[in-house]
This record gives C-alpha cells, structure tokens and sequence, in this order.
C-alpha cells in the first residue's frame, strides 16, 4: 500500500504553504523562542492543513501524543513546528506517507 496522500494544487495554495514555510523558520530562528508566535502559528497550520496531524500519527504511531498545544513545552512547540514546515515541504512537492517515511528514518 503506497499510502499516497498527493494531490495537485492550485496556483495559490503553494505560495502560501511556502510563505507559512517562511513564518515557521523566522519563528525557528528568533532568539529567544517566542512561544506564544509558535503557538499561534500551531493553531493556524492545524486549522488550515489538518492533515498534517493524520499523518504524523500515522508516521509515529507508537508515539503517545496527548499533549495541548497551550501546555506543550518550548521543545514540543519547537519540534511540532520542524514537522510542519517538513510536512508542507512534502506536500509541495507531492510525496506519499512512504516517502516521508524514508525521509525521516534517513536524515
């Protein structure tokens, strides 16, 4: 089973996955982490793309995830952020729940 969640885009959803790539490594690189734009930006991605959790609990299944966002640590807002801007990546460039498998088991 390839798992093959790709689909085609439209012209304006890819800028705007990459513009949000954007927004998630300004929030990565700015010293010191501000957790309150992490959060916000959470919220926005999940209401906008809630795929992106689907397919982490696929990818880790054996990983419990029951933590909020409003009391996830600043290295679970860090870490869900490095997911995110990995997911939109992935759905830009349309690869399947396989793919990301590999690419996550082979960093």
């Amino acid at each position: 089973m390839d798992n093959d969640f790709s689909s085609v885009h439209t012209a304006a959803e890819i800028p705007d996955m990459r513009s949000t790539i954007d927004d998630i490594n300004k929030i990565l690189k700015t010293i010191p982490f501000n957790e309150d734009a992490a959060r916000q930006k959470i919220y926005e991605i999940n209401a906008k793309h809630p795929d992106n959790k689907m397919i982490w609990n696929l990818l880790h299944a054996n990983v419990p995830s029951g933590i909020s966002i409003q009391q996830a640590s600043k290295e679970n807002l860090y870490q869900d952020l490095q997911w995110k801007a990995y997911y939109l990546e992935a759905k830009i460039l349309g690869k399947s729940v396989d793919e990301m498998r590999k690419d996550l088991q082979n960093p």
